[in-house]
């Protein structure tokens, strides 16, 4: 149903727009660029060097399991509890936010080499429920992490550029920069503990980023799509590895004017459940289904709304300027998992010799 949706999706974009062909492949047009979402989109001329900026805005909400949504009534009775006090707690709202930096530079026209790092902050609402002599207590506890993540490095391969084609592979690695170990404090247990999956840093883990993009232009608008994947190569120090990521993505832009485009975006993805457990979490997955290896799988699909923009003349000649919204249009989530409400992106490039 899912891959129907984004046929659907990419057919609709496609046909609104006339098929005039393109000549040769133009960089410097405004919607030469994908969505500020999709990394490693785009390659550059030999000697050309870019620097970017992203900010990532993600909320989470709610609780599902499969694609039904679930009450905190319904959720609360699927998760065993623990002791006896049958202590259960429930993440119920979380925020992520990151910023990202990160530079090109081409050595040849066909290779593009690129470094990405990110600092990531998580903040996690959960709900906690205690029953003892017949009597139910409620509370909620927040948690906060913040730090490096996992940075990225690799290169942008150019193997094909005709009649308004690019394609090129992205072979990028992913280094175990981000903290997997982080702590924060947890009332039910009076204490700092080792914080559950969702809220570590990084994967700790060194990660095959492969992938493969191909745009098109025509003289009035263009369209592009990629498909890439996350695997993690090794087991980390806590003795687990994050399940493999699969990406599939397309889009379309419509030039409004010289230094302004607009793009619509299907965004599937699909993740497996981690490998393994963490050796230093001591939260039970009895108690909190955050700390459940086997419930961290799941598959969604996003519909992306974006803008582009372009400098022309001046002080603002060659600075881009981007945003795009996204919003879940289908979501399938192994065991009880929170609900993705939307992802918000921004981001300023600039390229120069």
């Amino acid at each position: 149903m899912s891959q129907r949706l984004l046929s659907v999706a990419v057919s609709a974009a496609i046909s609104a727009f006339p098929a005039v062909s393109q000549a040769h492949y133009e960089g410097g047009r405004v919607d030469s660029h994908a969505p500020i979402s999709v990394m490693g989109d785009h390659t550059h001329a030999k000697g050309e060097w870019m620097l970017s900026y992203r900010y990532m805005g993600m909320a989470m909400s709610g609780a599902k399991s499969g694609s039904e949504s679930l009450s905190t009534n319904e959720a609360f009775a699927e998760i065993p509890g623990m002791g006896p006090m049958n202590m259960k707690a429930l993440p119920y709202d979380m925020t992520m936010e990151m910023h990202m930096l990160g530079a090109m530079y081409a050595p040849t026209d066909n290779l593009t080499l690129l470094a990405m790092l990110p600092y990531t902050t998580n903040e996690m609402t959960t709900k906690t429920r205690m029953t003892m002599m017949m009597n139910t207590m409620e509370g909620e506890f927040d948690t906060e992490t913040s730090g490096i993540g996992d940075a990225s490095l690799g290169g942008l391969y150019k193997f094909y550029d005709q009649d308004g084609y690019r394609l090129h592979l992205n072979l990028v690695v992913g280094l175990p920069t981000g903290s997997i170990e982080e702590e924060d404090f947890i009332p039910m247990a009076g204490r700092e503990l080792q914080l559950p999956y969702p809220m570590q840093l990084g994967s700790g883990s060194y990660e095959a980023r492969p992938g493969i993009t191909l745009n098109k232009q025509y003289a009035s608008w263009s369209w592009g799509a990629q498909a890439s994947a996350k695997i993690a190569l090794d087991e980390n120090d806590q003795g687990y590895k994050l399940g493999s990521r699969k990406y599939l993505t397309a889009w379309a832009a419509k030039p409004l004017s010289p230094w302004a485009s607009v793009s619509l975006a299907a965004y599937k993805s699909w993740w497996s459940d981690i490998q393994g457990e963490a050796e230093d979490l001591t939260i039970s997955p009895m108690m909190n289904p955050a700390a459940d290896p086997e419930a961290k799988g799941g598959q969604r699909l996003d519909i992306g709304v974006g803008l582009n923009l372009l400098g022309k003349n001046g002080a603002l000649k060659g600075h881009r300027l981007a945003m795009e919204y996204k919003a879940p249009v289908q979501e399938s989530l192994h065991g009880i998992q929170m609900e993705t409400d939307y992802t918000f992106t921004v981001g300023w490039q600039k390229a120069f010799k």
